[in-house]
């Protein structure tokens, strides 16, 4: 009998991810116990509560008992459903994680949140539940597009920015826009962001307090990237909302204008230029009135709730609270000053 007491494994895995990934992933599952492979369709579409039930539906009629664990096999998206599942069938089955992609294996498997959509608001639904296992396979990292890359990096620039910039020298010169890396190199960027997450969040496991600074520009991030459905990762979401935070801290006197023009010459030297077109400001307003940090502190009207930096590394208060309220004409100002300066990136 395994530590987890288990001899049965569900696979949850989205569509997209390579055959061999699969193949490779089963395979070693079922050299232990019955293993099956339950499939739903990629995309932030299908974050939602109807993909969370339909696979606990299929997990049932596989078989799934007290003694079966959950594995998430695939980015963020894959493993908030499977947490989602793993944490609701029978009140919390083991969950296992096997990252597909730099982000989740440098952010999203680091986290306790599990959540997914509703309607216009993200990561609405959802609890904590810790995983048992994290395993990253370097070697599945290796297949993954530029673009993907790309994505994973900007974490990394936020966990720089944000939580270890004295580590910014030490690793400066390992960012490139080719985004071409050696597996030693894409493990020392994993290593970089899980000591920041761990740095933050273990003294705050929940992300009520200080640890809220992992939700440094999510608050744009994620009205982009419901908008784009797809259209932008989520790394890219998260920079271009950094950059947003970046000019209201400058503005408001939080921040330097050089180390606000540092989150864009990091991001540059990673080659981001994911900008959304102007034609969407009126949908981000809307979606920021949705965001999911609503209720760290009481409202104020006519003030958007972000995250932002008192100089590099430090996170700013306000009234006691990790959660600054803008006035709703700045936070427009920033974003179109980013949406009418910066290149567009057409997807």
């Amino acid at each position: 009998m395994d530590p987890l007491e288990t001899d049965k494994y569900m696979i949850i895995s989205d569509s997209g991810i390579p055959e061999y990934i699969v193949s490779i992933t089963v395979a070693a599952f079922a050299k232990v116990g019955t293993t099956s492979l339950l499939v739903f369709p990629p995309g932030e579409k299908h974050k939602d509560l109807s993909t969370v039930q339909d696979l606990c539906r299929k997990a049932l009629d596989l078989g799934a008992d007290r003694r079966t664990a959950i594995v998430a096999l695939g980015g963020g998206v894959t493993g908030n459903i499977a947490g989602m599942v793993a944490g609701m069938l029978f009140r919390g089955l083991p969950f296992i994680h096997i990252p597909t992609t730099l982000i989740a294996a440098s952010d999203s498997v680091l986290s306790l949140k599990q959540g997914v959509n509703l309607g216009q608001s993200k990561n609405i639904l959802g609890f904590y539940y810790s995983p048992k296992v994290v395993c990253v396979e370097l070697s599945f990292l290796q297949s993954l597009p530029e673009r993907e890359i790309r994505s994973g990096l900007c974490e990394f620039v936020k966990n720089v920015l944000a939580i270890l910039p004295h580590e910014m020298e030490k690793h400066r010169n390992l960012l490139k826009a080719s985004c071409q890396y050696r597996m030693e190199e894409l493990q020392q960027v994993i290593e970089l962001c899980i000591e920041a997450k761990m740095t933050v969040m273990r003294d705050d496991p929940y992300e009520k307090n200080h640890a809220v600074v992992l939700e440094y520009g999510h608050t744009v991030g994620h009205a982009m990237e419901l908008i784009g459905n797809g259209k932008y990762t989520h790394g890219e979401s998260i920079a271009f909302g950094m950059l947003c935070a970046s000019t209201i801290s400058r503005r408001l006197g939080l921040l330097t204008s050089n180390e606000a023009d540092l989150h864009r010459e990091l991001l540059e030297l990673i080659g981001f230029n994911a900008i959304p077109p102007i034609s969407w400001m009126t949908e981000i307003e809307r979606y920021l009135l949705r965001d999911n940090k609503k209720g760290y502190r009481r409202h104020v009207p006519g003030k958007t709730g972000f995250v932002l930096l008192n100089g590099l590394g430090s996170l700013n208060q306000e009234a006691g609270s990790f959660i600054t309220y803008v006035d709703d004409a700045l936070v427009r100002e920033s974003i179109r000053y980013h949406m009418e300066t910066s290149p567009l990136f057409l997807v």
